[in-house]
Formats: C-alpha cells, sequence, structure tokens
C-alpha cells in the first residue's frame, strides 16, 4: 500500500504568512504566529524557531498521515485545505476542510489535524490570541522527483571549502545545514540527506532538515578518501529543488 502524501508546504515562512491567519474577533494577524510543538527552546521570534516549528508540523503530518484506500484505487490526487482554530492556550479546535478532492482524503486530512498536540500560541501586543490558519494538504499518487538546482547553495557551520576531516564533519555536527539562494536569503529544508560513500562501502541517513543520531554515527565512520554528500530538498514557487554539496575526506 502507498504510505502517504509529499507533504512540503514549506515556502519561505509559510507558516508565518502564507498559512493565513483569520480573524476570530481580535486580530487579523498576530506578531508572533502560533509554533508547532517542539520548539520551546528556541527564542521567539527567531529564524531557528519559525525552522524548527515547520520541521516538526512537516514530520508529525508524514508520520501520522495515510493515503486513504478508496483514493488510490480511484487515483484521486490533489491539495486539502483544512482551516483551524489555534487558541490561547495553544489547542487546536474547529478544523474543517474547505474545499473536497475526495476519496477519503478529506477525511484523512481532518484526522490528522485532529491529532494535533497543543501549539505556542500566537501573541500580540497585550498577550496571546487566539487565530484560525489555513493549511494546505498534498495527496499525490507519484513521488515528486526533485529538480537540481545551481542558483542555490549549501552552507555548513565552519565548512567552506570541499574538503574536510572527519573531526572538522563531526564538528560542525552541531551546526544546522542552511541553503541559501542567490540573494543570500535563507530557505526552509523539507528534506536532508547526508551520505558517505568509499570504494564499495555506503552509508545514508534522511531526516526533515536537522543533523540526527544516524546522521553523525556515519559521520563516526568517514575515513580518508571517502565522500560525503549533503543533499537538501527545498521548495520555491510550488517546485521541489535538490541542493547538493560534497566534501572529500582529507587527513
Amino acid at each position: 500500500m502507498i504510505r502517504k502524501t509529499i507533504l512540503f508546504l514549506l515556502c519561505l515562512g509559510i507558516l508565518s504568512a502564507n498559512l493565513s491567519a483569520q480573524s476570530d474577533g481580535a486580530v487579523e494577524v498576530a506578531a508572533e504566529m502560533p509554533y508547532f510543538s517542539g520548539c520551546e527552546a528556541d527564542a521567539d521570534y527567531s529564524d531557528e524557531k519559525r525552522n524548527c516549528s515547520n520541521r516538526a508540523l512537516i514530520d508529525f503530518i508524514s508520520r501520522n498521515l495515510n493515503y486513504p484506500e478508496q483514493a488510490q484505487t480511484d487515483d484521486i490526487e490533489g491539495t486539502v485545505y483544512v482551516r483551524f482554530k489555534v487558541t490561547t492556550t495553544g489547542k487546536v479546535t474547529n478544523a474543517e476542510v474547505l474545499n473536497s478532492i475526495g476519496g477519503g482524503c478529506d477525511e484523512e486530512a481532518l484526522r490528522v489535524v485532529n491529532m494535533f498536540p497543543n501549539w505556542s500560541p500566537a501573541q500580540d501586543a497585550e498577550g496571546p490570541v487566539s487565530v484560525e490558519m489555513d493549511l494546505p494538504i498534498l495527496f499525490a499518487l507519484k513521488a515528486v522527483e526533485p529538480v537540481f538546482s545551481d542558483r542555490h547553495t549549501i552552507h555548513w557551520g565552519s565548512l567552506v571549502t570541499k574538503q574536510a576531516t572527519q573531526n572538522e564533519l563531526l564538528d560542525n555536527a552541531k551546526n544546522q545545514v542552511i541553503v541559501r539562494d542567490e540573494l543570500g536569503n535563507d530557505l526552509d529544508i523539507s528534506s536532508l540527506v547526508i551520505a558517505y560513500q568509499r570504494n564499495r562501502a555506503f552509508n545514508e541517513a534522511e531526516s526533515t532538515g536537522i543533523i540526527n543520531n544516524s546522521m553523525i554515527k556515519i559521520l563516526k565512520k568517514v575515513k580518508t578518501g571517502g565522500e560525503v554528500l549533503v543533499t537538501a530538498t527545498i521548495v520555491e514557487d510550488g517546485e521541489f529543488l535538490e541542493v547538493a554539496k560534497l566534501y572529500k575526506i582529507v587527513e
């Protein structure tokens, strides 16, 4: 059975802007929009917290969303828009589907939204406010192949050249991999892959944008003469783009 949809929502801060806030009698757009659960350690208003929220939301939906069997049988694809309210306490309520694509997709999207844990609520000058948010969830039967982009670049801590020692890689494991466009803007990463190859040995690990423990285990195994390929997937203007950087392992 096909597992789930491809869900890539993050087109430059979709949760702070394009995931539109609707007026519920208090404000139309809060000074600080809600953050998904799990990012409380990051500073409010920071890019780090917004990126963390975006990744956490994608990870939650990717782990819990299933492609309905009826939709698969009927070859139904499309985007379901779900509107929901995040209250002043962060609780998700009043979820409703704004459009219908059928095949059980509407119900599945609504089911997952109703599973959301509490968010960090929106904030205005006077404190927490409730807002309504519109969330697009894409159901696609065929994998969307990203297009390689040479207009974007990968930046990873202090690693500037295309050569690195094992210690340098491990030292940078605590740093976030960043993708920038030609204007120097940081873009949200929806998928990150680190792959290592030396002779016939090959290992890779994937995440939703952070350096995870599986990736660190791979970096601990690298040896001189091997190569580490870092590949990030972003979404720009509705198109999946792949950005890569290769590091040659040296003494």
